[in-house]
């Protein structure tokens, strides 16, 4: 082999391997294949609630001078804007599907990173969800196969009830009910319960508790305690003290009572307040 020839096939083999390292994109070029997607060095691997938002963001190379372009990909979840101000969510128009999900395409922003929130689906419990992104350059250069992302668990959204559905009480007392939990995750804390119950005046008052792990007694219990005034000192009164929506921090909803009352699992219980006896002041002559 002459001195040309052999500089020719070092050239060649070079240029080879850096071409399978960094290539411009091909059209249908598609890294969100299982092995890349179930690589745990190049995805972390954490759990995800039914219903849960999350933000995510991605660095891109800091040396480019002009914006890359960021290709977002999406399996059991869906790509929107969310404003935990107002709780309010905006789906994003897809560029198409790939894999078992949909991508998006996006500019990068301000120091060449990029960001997207996703909702995961509900009812999917036990299956994972998936997110990933890569960078692709300005002139349309990649790194083959490389994506960062999240492998993600998801799980089914917490429940919770109230023991009794009806009960019997003396006016005037300080009322007590009682909120079982079930499925809490830690990674969801705190909590917002939801609840409404008539005030002293009969007007229906609606407040939320918002908790931690340590709230809770032993058993995953919460309880509350208040004070219903008597309206009519002439008849028994009935009222409601009634669960209605329960969050987490990730705005996930959980169940309330989902077995029902035939499993002893209530979302409201209806009081009746017995009348107190007017008994008058005893005088002596």
């Amino acid at each position: 082999m002459n001195k040309r020839n052999l500089v020719i096939i070092l050239v060649f083999i070079t240029f080879s391997a850096v071409n399978a390292f960094s290539q411009e994109e091909q059209t249908g070029y598609n890294p969100f294949v299982t092995g890349n997607l179930d690589d745990l060095n190049k995805m972390f691997e954490v759990p995800v609630v039914e219903g849960s938002y999350h933000r995510y963001n991605i660095v891109g190379d800091p040396n480019y001078t002009d914006m890359s372009t960021f290709v977002w990909y999406v399996e059991n979840g869906t790509f929107g804007n969310y404003d935990p101000l107002t709780d309010t969510w905006l789906t994003i128009p897809t560029d198409g599907n790939i894999s078992n999900g949909s991508f998006v395409e996006l500019p990068g922003i301000a120091l060449n990173t990029s960001q997207i929130w996703v909702r995961w689906n509900d009812d999917i419990a036990g299956a994972y969800g998936y997110i990933a992104v890569y960078e692709r350059s300005s002139n349309d250069c990649i790194l083959d196969q490389k994506i960062s992302g999240w492998k993600h668990l998801i799980l089914v959204p917490p429940e919770v009830w109230l023991l009794a559905g009806t009960r019997e009480d003396c006016a005037d007392q300080l009322y007590s009910v009682s909120a079982q939990f079930n499925r809490l995750n830690d990674i969801s804390y705190p909590y917002t319960l939801y609840y409404s119950y008539p005030g002293i005046d009969g007007v229906i008052v609606q407040e939320n508790i918002v908790f931690e792990a340590a709230d809770l007694d032993a058993s995953n219990q919460l309880h509350f305690d208040f004070i219903v005034g008597e309206l009519d000192n002439t008849v028994d009164e009935s009222y409601t003290f009634k669960l209605e929506e329960y969050r987490d921090q990730y705005g996930s909803y959980g169940k309330i009572a989902p077995l029902g009352s035939v499993q002893g699992q209530y979302p409201e219980t209806s009081i009746t307040i017995t009348h107190l006896p007017q008994t008058g002041v005893m005088n002596m002559n």
